[in-house]
């Protein structure tokens, strides 16, 4: 059998490849807009809700003879940050895992989330009498929810909270291998 075509006609094609392509950035566009416009966001206040939480009940635990502690050097153990922060961490967060480092060139906080890896790093200092940490970074599958810029303020306030609660400056930090020495005004 042989097929008659009228004049001027064409045989129609598939599209294929460019159908599917077209399929393809569609679906990329809309999942985008999804993940910043909704799952984003939401996931952000989960984390950001976690970790504040966390923190303010480990600047609430800390032993009332801290606030007692005279002017000069405070030494604060990798181990007693880590036992902190195992008190603070219920068997049903997401958070598990966690394991603070210090290092003479930073502090780390590993932890798992979700059963994901992640890292917080950072370097803290003493400006005009606080602690802060400068050089925030985050890595793992919690930056893809928080960004560094997100979580230093964070971070910040807890420990302005922290001295608050132990009524000193602080003048200076120096960072040895499993120690944080802070020198209290």
């Amino acid at each position: 059998m042989q097929t008659v075509f009228a004049t001027g006609t064409r045989p129609r094609r598939r599209r294929g490849c460019f159908g599917c392509l077209l399929s393809l950035i569609i679906l990329v566009v809309v999942v985008g807009a999804l993940w910043f416009l909704v799952a984003r966001p939401y996931l952000h206040n989960i984390a950001q809700t976690q970790l504040d939480q966390a923190l303010t009940n480990a600047t609430a635990q800390m032993p009332a003879a801290v606030t007692q502690l005279p002017p000069g050097i405070f030494l604060v153990q990798e181990q007693t940050l880590n036992n902190l922060i195992t008190l603070n961490i219920a068997p049903s967060n997401p958070i598990q895992h966690a394991q603070a480092h210090i290092t003479a060139s930073n502090m780390q906080l590993d932890f798992q989330l979700y059963g994901y890896s992640c890292s917080i790093t950072g370097i803290p200092q003493a400006v005009n009498g606080e602690l802060i940490m400068t050089n925030v970074t985050v890595s793992g599958v919690i930056a893809l929810i928080m960004t560094p810029d997100e979580l230093t303020p964070l971070l910040n306030q807890h420990l302005a909270d922290t001295l608050q609660k132990m009524h000193h400056h602080v003048l200076a930090v120096q960072l040895k291998s499993q120690e944080l020495g802070l020198l209290l005004a």
